[in-house]
């Protein structure tokens, strides 16, 4: 069952109390939310036609030398499935329902959102990276006859280092563009949540 769906079900199935929220305030929410699906999916569609791109000029390029083609496709995969992966959890958040939301409800929704501060730390980000890692390896292993063992090393010494590099900056945009998209719907959400604590005292 899709992470959406597992949510609704929760939902429904523990029958928590229903907060009060104006129909303009609902009708808001699901406008915002609906915008920040909108923008991942423009995102996440340039990211796979750039995938698509790179992969087609790299298989002419590579077509003579099966082992480095090999090693693209291991990080192009690799890539594929972490988009995926990310693009089913914001397409989740974006199709969320605050027109009856339960407190749980919000709490989680805003849960889901803050996840999306930090989307390295999780167990699709690890394989994705071992993938990554094996791909290079394989595309550094195929220039072994020309580079020798010596350069072999010194190629993967890089390659390890740089991804040192690329990891925190990586963190640093995802920090700036989760401020832009997530932090306002986190701020309404908590907004929601202190109000109705105010309604029922």
């Amino acid at each position: 069952m899709a992470p959406f769906e597992e949510l609704q079900s929760l939902w429904q199935s523990q029958n928590p109390p229903v907060m009060a929220v104006a129909e303009r305030d609902a009708a808001s929410l699901a406008k915002a939310f609906h915008r920040y699906g909108r923008r991942q999916d423009l995102i996440n569609l340039g990211k796979a036609l750039l995938l698509a791109l790179q992969l087609v000029l790299l298989v002419g390029r590579l077509r003579h030398n099966p082992v480095e083609m090999f090693g693209v496709a291991l990080v192009d995969c690799s890539a594929v499935y972490f988009m995926i992966y990310e693009w089913r959890r914001q397409r989740a958040i974006a199709r969320l329902n605050f027109a009856a939301p339960s407190r749980d409800f919000v709490h989680d929704a805003i849960a889901r959102l803050m996840a999306q501060r930090h989307p390295f730390r999780s167990r699709e980000a690890y394989i994705m990276t071992a993938g990554l890692w094996a791909g290079f390896t394989v595309m550094m292993a195929s220039h072994w006859p020309a580079v020798g063992l010596r350069g072999l090393l010194i190629r993967e010494t890089v390659i390890t280092a740089l991804a040192f590099v690329i990891l925190p900056f990586s963190n640093y945009l995802r920090g700036k563009r989760w401020n832009l998209e997530c932090r306002p719907l986190v701020e309404r959400l908590t907004a929601l949540l202190v109000t109705s604590q105010e309604r029922a005292e």
